[in-house]
């Protein structure tokens, strides 16, 4: 069982069109930058369920819906580096 902090970020149809697949790049992005990749595994998903709020990101099996690629840094700092930053 790994100790990783798990990302999925939909791709799907409406999260692609919303902008889901630069949201993953960001966040691939950041994750190198903050040398992260020890810590973090991030996936790409076809669809988590929640289209209505479309981009969405699963951290550890909570959705998180409207992380448009504007956000993906905010949404980052806020939820993702708490978690990894000891």
């Amino acid at each position: 069982m790994s100790n990783k902090l798990e990302i999925k970020v939909c791709v799907g149809s409406s999260c692609h069109v919303k902008g889901g697949s630069k949201t993953l790049r960001t966040l691939e992005m950041l994750i190198e930058r903050e040398h992260l990749d020890d810590k973090v595994e991030l996936k790409a998903d076809l669809c988590l369920g929640n289209c209505l709020d479309a981009p969405n990101v699963v951290l550890d099996g909570e959705v998180h819906g409207g992380v448009t690629p504007e956000k993906t840094e905010k949404f980052f700092k806020e939820k993702i580096l708490p978690r990894v930053q000891f």
